[in-house]
């Protein structure tokens, strides 16, 4: 069928497409009126499903088949001018001149007549004349048969509905087919069209026809017609979701896709989108309805997901019936669906039709009818927010109680619009102070910079007493956060009061203050929190309170009273039991930032790691930027410098700058120590040039940024400046009872910068000092501490120190560090004439500082200092004759005169990390105090004593390849600087060099002997993994193994290659990496 209406116009073909068992059934009535004997046929259906477009293609085919045509549209304009359709119906009639005379005149004085009479009811007159006009046509029908087609019947005037009532009723004999076209829900209209309906149901020859929207079925054919079959199976079950099946809607939709769609259709699937067609057509179909149903559209669209029929009907102010017919109406026609607009740009294409006064108006009457129905705030103060400044005694509350429900769901900005209109239409200043300080609690969670500038108005409030209570220790942390910190004080002390007044409200305020006094005493260590007197009463609180207990954690951290291993289970616990929230974020970061000073920096990734996806979901920028900082600190005590830059931008574009207040100072030290390491001094200083608050260094953020300021003095040759920045970080750690090493390592790098200025007795007291305050177990610190000590021991003692100290940052997985300790090991046993030794270090130390993309280390590293070893002399590729030489202690560092020993000792601190002529003079003598040892030299190769001490014995640090030949290796070397003793090695010594030899043959054997080396898959990847330094946990979590099975890899590997250590695994496994 469709293909019999292809001739005619795009929009009318579209429109008829599934219509065709009902043009069958006008197609059999039309023939058995040929025949004789009249009949009706009612097409109904709702709005825009494509009546008026059967009734045109069935009025097309009559006439081609040489039946009379006889046309007329009802419409709202002619619906009060008499005879209108009549009018219509005979225009166009075959008559003679004589006939149209007549019938013209009929016409007039019919509607002349009707027009003044002032009923609906014909007199005699006008049923003479309604008589001769139905005679005109019922002539007509006996010369060829007549079909009257008459669309929009509702909307024809009365006179014109009896013309046709009485045609109906005479047209039993003739062939007259009378069609009519009928919009549903239109028979509660003019009481002439009810008695009108009535009377042609009565009829024994009438038909009603109803049209309905269009199946999925017809939709996807119309689609395929317009865009092929592969758009149609792609857009077909959308369009019909969207459309509900109406005609117009799907015609539209099609109109917004384009043509263009056929052809993106076949590469990938295109999204059904509403665009400005679809809200046209759907806004012209609300014109068409009946006003009632415009007006129910226009509520749906106000009252949103609120909807109800009893809502829609108090709200428009209608009779419940008309509610519910004119929503049924709209259903029906596909509109809406459920009494929900199908897409929410349709919803606002209908408030368009609104004035800004009637949209406000009515979101007031929306919310007032919900506020009174008990409806849940949020849905409330939906219709408040766009209600303009709407007054009522119970809007203030509502506003504030859903800005606590959409911000306890992470609608932080939603939260923030619904104080900000609570502040507005507050009705008096104590409302709106209230409202003022929750707001910029809310704001410094979305925007800490725009809450910054509330913060002013926020100390005058709390100075003049505006502000106090709950409300006023409610922003003690943000008055701390931007400097206020007499303020804030001046809070708390004005607290204790309400605290022990034992009221109901007493549990709250004794919250608030807790969790004041605790951030306050962390962010100015030297603030007295103590109640005054010492002897207030605070009501009684439960153990803990998930808002502080990070807080908690992080004071016993800095107060030392946690071993590593209670600051995790402590902290495991908090974080496990805790989700991010707003009222959360503080004491998550805090229970993060313990475990980074409790040296448990890989732990405390894992977990930032997994609340930035909790963040993201939020959309909290404060929590995200917290979080960014905490990674950047994070990646500057793991070595990952490109990592530090990166989380430390972050932090600062989440957050601007001035919105970080006083805590700036911990992303930028990890910008700034970032940049100092891969020697970009440029950037460093141009992150040293942002404006910070001076309160920031009464704050623990400032020590990060001070001993920032200090590596980046020592890197730039200020020795005497940097000193100054670290001792300022101790004078203050001290001062504030926090001199806690995992804070920032001061006396190290204060070690640092007293070696660059020669004042090697100063360097060793601060390091012994560190020592003696360090706790068992692995500690970043003592791993630094170590490393800047070897180079104030005597050459022959080094390595020992430097193994230690690689050990230790090993399990902390300190990249950046372990390249420099190498680095200084690689100089030590070049020096010693161990270039064996020497080579390996170096290429341990070029690998990670590559990783770390430290570029003043490469640098150093490709020079001739520690880089060139002989390769000529066989002697030196043999690690075991090496390694026999360093155990027995001989070597070219032993006897060594002045010159080359200034020369070791100032090669050795530039691998420390100490700039060269800043302060050391490279002809100074070599120091008696440096190569004399105070430690008990019985003690093993990298033991520590229990206060943490190092104690260097020996050379050679922990074993290297051959180790169970060592005896007889020893003896051998010894041969070779003297005679040989009568009888020559003896026989345990030959077969112990054999069995040296045989064990190293795997560790250096070259990619073509690779395949002789039997390491299972597993082994090889972890092996390759340490040979690139990485740490057991590292290996652990890149291969999703345990730490146990890593260890027990290594075990197993160390055996097959014969090596002891990772250092002395063959270079040609990193190539595994690759593979």
């Amino acid at each position: 069928m469709r293909k019999r209406v292809d001739f005619r116009t795009g929009e009318w073909h579209v429109l008829f497409v599934g219509r065709t068992e009902e043009m069958e059934r006008l197609d059999a009535e039309r023939a058995r009126c040929a025949n004789g004997g009249g009949a009706v046929v009612t097409v109904g259906g709702p709005v825009a499903v494509g009546k008026t477009a059967l009734l045109h293609a069935f009025g097309d085919r009559v006439t081609e088949q040489g039946a009379l045509l006889l046309r007329a549209v009802g419409t709202p304009m002619e619906a009060d001018f008499p005879l209108g359709v009549v009018r219509q119906l005979l225009q166009s009639a075959p008559l003679d001149e004589d006939d149209t005379g007549r019938v013209d005149r009929l016409l007039d004085n019919g509607a002349y007549t009707a027009a003044f009479s002032g009923t609906d009811a014909l007199g005699a007159p006008m049923v003479r004349a309604v008589h001769e006009l139905c005679a005109v046509v019922l002539a007509l029908a006996e010369k060829s048969p007549v079909v009257v087609v008459v669309d929009d019947i509702q909307q024809a005037d009365s006179v014109s509905l009896q013309f046709v009532a009485h045609l109906i009723r005479r047209i039993r004999t003739a062939s007259v087919l009378v069609v009519l076209g009928e919009r549903e829900q239109a028979a509660a209209g003019s009481p002439a069209f009810v008695a009108f309906s009535a009377d042609v149901e009565r009829q024994p020859r009438h038909t009603r026809l109803r049209l309905g929207l269009l199946s999925r079925t017809a939709v996807t054919a119309l689609i395929a017609d317009r865009l092929g079959t592969g758009a149609a199976a792609r857009l077909g079950a959308d369009v019909h979701q969207v459309s509900g099946g109406n005609p117009l809607l799907v015609k539209a939709l099609l109109d917004d896709l384009g043509p263009s769609a056929r052809w993106e259709s076949s590469r990938r699937p295109v999204r059904v989108t509403v665009a400005d067609a679809y809200c046209r057509a759907l806004v012209g179909c609300l014109y068409r309805l009946d006003p009632a149903a415009a007006e129910v559209a226009r509520g749906m669209a106000i009252l949103g997901e609120s909807e109800s029929s009893q809502g829609l009907a108090e709200l428009l102010d209608l009779e419940p019936a008309t509610a519910v017919r004119a929503a049924r109406a709209l259903n029906d026609a596909g509109l809406v669906a459920c009494g929900r607009f199908r897409d929410d740009r349709a919803r606002i294409a209908v408030l368009d039709t609104m004035t800004r006064p009637d949209r406000e108006r009515a979101h007031g009457r929306a919310a007032t009818l919900l506020h009174v129905d008990g409806a849940a705030s949020e849905s409330v103060a939906k219709h408040l927010g766009a209600a303009g400044e709407f007054r009522a005694p119970w809007v203030v509350r509502t506003l504030r109680e859903a800005a606590e429900a959409v911000a306890a769901e992470g609608d932080l900005r939603l939260a923030v619009d619904y104080l900000k209109l609570a502040e507005r239409v507050a009705p008096d200043e104590c409302s709106r102070v209230s409202i003022k300080a929750f707001l910029i609690g809310l704001e410094w969670l979305v925007n800490p910079a725009a809450a910054a500038r509330h913060v002013p108005w926020l100390a005058t409030a709390v100075r003049d007493g505006r502000l106090s209570g709950r409300d006023a220790l409610v922003c003690v942390r943000y008055l701390a956060w931007y400097g206020r910190l007499d303020e804030a004080k001046a809070v708390i002390d004005a607290g204790w009061g309400p605290c022990a007044s034992g009221d109901e409200s007493a549990w709250a305020t004794a919250a608030e203050m807790r969790s004041a006094r605790v951030w306050l005493k962390y962010w100015y260590p030297a603030a007295d929190t103590t109640p005054p007197g010492h002897g207030t009463q605070v009501s009684p609180l439960p153990a803990t309170i998930s808002r502080i207990e990070g807080l908690d954690l992080l004071t016993a951290v800095l107060g030392d009273r946690l071993s590593g291993n209670e600051v995790s289970h402590r902290a495991e616990r908090i974080l496990r039991g805790s989700r991010l929230d707003d009222t959360t974020v503080e004491s998550l970061t805090s229970t993060l930032t313990a475990l980074v000073y409790a040296d448990r920096a890989a732990e405390a990734q894992d977990w930032c790691v997994a609340l930035l996806d909790q963040a993201a979901d939020r959309r909290s920028p404060i929590a995200h930027a917290l979080l960014a900082a905490v990674l950047g600190e994070i990646a500057v005590r793991q070595g990952d410098l490109l990592g530090a830059e990166e989380q430390g931008r972050t932090a600062l574009t989440r957050i601007l700058p001035e919105g970080w207040g006083v805590a700036v100072g911990v992303p930028l030290a990890a910008r700034i120590t970032s940049a100092v390491a891969r020697g970009d001094h440029d950037a460093a200083a141009r992150h040293l040039e942002l404006p910070v608050p001076g309160a920031m260094f009464h704050t623990p953020s400032g020590l990060h940024y001070l001993h920032a300021c200090g590596r980046y003095n020592l890197a730039t040759g200020r020795a005497d400046a940097a000193l100054h920045d670290f001792t300022s970080c101790g004078e203050l750690m001290t001062a504030w009872g926090i001199d806690l090493p995992g804070i920032v390592p001061w006396r190290v790098e204060a070690a640092r910068a007293h070696l660059a200025l020669g004042n090697d007795d100063a360097a060793r007291a601060l390091l012994d000092e560190q020592f003696d305050r360090l706790r068992p177990g692995p500690s970043r610190t003592r791993g630094l501490a170590l490393a800047v000590r070897a180079a104030v021991v005597d050459l022959r003692r080094r390595p020992a120190l430097l193994w230690q100290a690689i050990r230790e940052l090993q399990a902390c997985g300190d990249r950046f560090e372990l390249s420099r300790v190498y680095a200084s090991l690689s100089h030590a046993y070049r020096e010693l004439d161990d270039f064996g030794r020497a080579r390996r270090a170096a290429h341990r130390a070029a690998h990670l500082s590559e990783v770390c993309r430290a570029e003043p280390l490469q640098a150093l590293l490709r020079t001739d200092r520690l880089s060139a070893v002989p390769d000529g002399d066989p002697m030196f590729e043999t690690d075991s004759e090496m390694e026999t030489n360093s155990e027995a202690g001989v070597g070219s560092g032993i006897g060594m005169d002045s010159k080359l020993g200034t020369e070791v000792a100032a090669g050795a601190k530039a691998v420390a990390g100490v700039e060269s002529g800043s302060g050391v003079g490279e002809g100074s003598r070599m120091d008696s105090e440096r190569s004399r040892m105070d430690t008990d030299p019985a003690r093993g190769p990298g033991s520590l004593p229990p206060n943490g001490r190092p104690v260097p014995t020996g050379t050679g640090g922990p074993p290297m390849p051959g180790a169970p030949a060592m005896a007889a290796m020893s003896a051998s070397s010894a041969m070779s600087t003297g005679p040989a003793p009568s009888g020559g090695p003896t026989i345990a010594a030959s077969r112990a060099m054999s069995a040296a030899r045989v064990g190293m043959s795997a560790a250096s054997a070259g990619p073509d002997e690779q395949a002789t080396v039997e390491l299972s898959d597993a082994e090889r990847r972890v092996a390759a993994l340490a040979a690139q330094g990485q740490t057991n946990r590292e290996i652990s979590r890149r291969l999703f193994v345990t730490v146990s099975t890593v260890e027990q890899h290594l075990t197993r590997v160390y055996r097959k290659l014969g090596v002891a250590r990772r250092m002395d695994l063959p270079p040609w496994l990193e190539e595994e990496i690759a593979g």
